[in-house]
C-alpha cells in the first residue's frame, strides 16, 4: 500500500510514522509538515533521509496524494475536515486521528471546538475507529474517525457489561494521561517546570472527550438493548495530569444493572476478550501498570468488585500515543486493507 501522512511532527504523528516505516506492507511516500526544511535538520527523522527525502515531504497545501491508497491525518482540529471529501472523491481512504469526524451531531461539535465543521454531510459516512467495537464495520471502510485516548480506555472497559445487558447506572471516569497528550504546541500549563512534582486536574467543567464517550456509550446500549434507558446513564469523567510524558490510566466505577459477584464479572470479561490480541485482562492481583503498555498497542484491564459496594471498579492502562492514537490507525489501517491486526505493530 502506498500511505501518505499528514501531520508528521507532532507526537502522534511521528510515533505513526515510526510504524508504517517499520510495516512490511506499506510504502509512505507523502509526507506534510508545516515547515518542511525542519525534518531535515531534525534527528528524530533520521530514518527519512535519502534521496527520495524532499520528494516526500512538503506543506499540506503543496502535497500530492493522488498516488495514495490512504492518507493518515495527525492535524489539529479542522484540518482534515477541509481535505477528506477531495480525497475520497478520488478513491482514497482517509483516517483521521482528530477529532473532525467523531461527534455525528454537527452543533455538538461545533459548540465543544469552537469551529464550523465544513464537512458536515460526511459525518454519518465515518466509521468510528474502536477495533474491538467496530471491527466489522471498518473492514473496507473509506472514512474513519479514530477515538480519542480516554474514550478509547473508557469504552473498552465498560463494553462487556453493556453487550451482557448489565445495564451501567452510573458510570464515574476517574483518569490521568501523561503530557503528550496536550500535543507538541508549546503551553505554559505543560512545560516541564509546571508538570514535573505535581498532578492537577483539568477540564473539570467539560472536557472535549466528554460528548464523544456519551455518543458512543448511547450507541453501544441502543445496539443492545431494547428499552431506552440509556438516557438515564450518569457519566462523570474528570481528567487529570500526570507529571510524565507517555502513558494513561483510568479508573472506572460502574454501578451495574444487577448485583453480580465478582466471578461473573470476570467471566464475562475474559470471555468478551479472550481472543483479542490487543486487550488483555489480567489475573487476580496483576494490577495494571503504565509502564508495562508503553511503547505498545497493548491496553491492560484489571476488575475489582468493590467489597460491600454496588460500584464495580475497572482498571484500565495504555499508551497515549499509541492504542491511544497511532498504533490503533494502524490497528484499523490493518482491518481496512484485510491485513492481520497485528501486522507491524509486534
Amino acid at each position: 500500500m502506498k500511505v501518505g501522512v499528514a501531520g508528521c511532527t507532532g507526537y502522534t504523528g511521528f510515533e505513526l510514522l515510526k510504524l508504517l516505516e517499520e510495516h512490511p506492507d506499506v510504502t509512505v511516500t507523502a509526507l506534510t509538515a508545516r515547515n518542511p526544511s525542519v525534518i531535515k535538520s531534525d534527528p528524530r527523522f533520521f530514518f527519512l533521509y535519502g534521496d527520495d527525502c524532499d520528494a516526500k515531504i512538503n506543506t499540506l497545501e503543496d502535497v500530492n496524494f493522488s498516488t495514495c491508497d490512504l492518507v493518515f491525518f495527525a492535524t489539529p482540529h479542522g484540518v482534515c475536515m477541509k481535505h477528506a471529501k477531495n480525497l475520497l472523491n478520488q478513491g482514497i481512504t482517509v483516517i483521521d486521528l482528530s477529532a473532525d469526524f467523531r461527534l455525528r451531531d454537527q452543533d455538538l461539535f461545533e459548540r465543544w471546538y469552537g469551529i464550523r465543521h465544513i464537512a458536515s454531510d460526511l459525518l454519518d459516512r465515518a466509521i468510528y475507529g474502536l477495533p474491538e467495537l467496530n471491527r466489522v464495520d471498518l473492514c473496507g471502510a473509506k472514512l474513519v474517525a479514530m477515538p480519542g485516548c480516554y474514550p478509547t480506555s473508557i469504552i473498552t472497559g465498560v463494553l462487556p457489561l453493556i453487550e451482557e445487558r448489565c445495564l451501567i447506572k452510573t458510570l464515574i471516569a476517574d483518569c490521568k494521561s501523561g503530557v503528550s497528550g496536550a500535543g507538541r504546541s508549546a503551553n505554559n500549563s505543560t512545560a516541564y517546570g509546571e508538570v514535573a512534582e505535581n498532578f492537577r486536574a483539568y477540564g473539570v467543567n467539560g472536557h472535549r472527550h466528554l460528548p464523544e464517550i456519551k455518543q458512543e456509550i448511547s450507541q453501544i446500549i441502543r445496539r443492545y438493548e431494547e428499552t431506552e434507558l440509556h438516557g438515564n446513564v450518569d457519566i462523570q469523567f474528570i481528567p487529570h495530569l500526570l507529571p510524565m510524558f507517555r502513558g494513561l490510566y483510568s479508573s472506572l466505577y460502574v454501578e451495574t444493572k444487577e448485583n453480580l459477584s465478582y466471578g461473573e464479572i470476570s467471566e464475562l470479561y475474559r470471555r468478551r476478550y479472550g481472543t483479542e490480541y490487543f486487550v488483555h485482562v489480567l489475573p487476580t492481583g496483576m494490577l495494571p501498570e503504565t509502564r508495562f503498555v508503553q511503547a505498545s498497542n497493548h491496553l491492560h484491564l484489571y476488575i475489582n468488585k468493590l467489597a460491600e459496594s454496588k460500584y464495580v471498579n475497572i482498571l484500565v492502562a495504555e499508551d497515549n500515543l499509541l492504542k491511544g492514537a497511532a498504533g490503533q490507525a494502524v490497528q484499523v489501517m490493518n482491518l481496512i486493507f484485510g491485513i492481520a491486526e497485528t501486522v507491524g505493530l509486534k
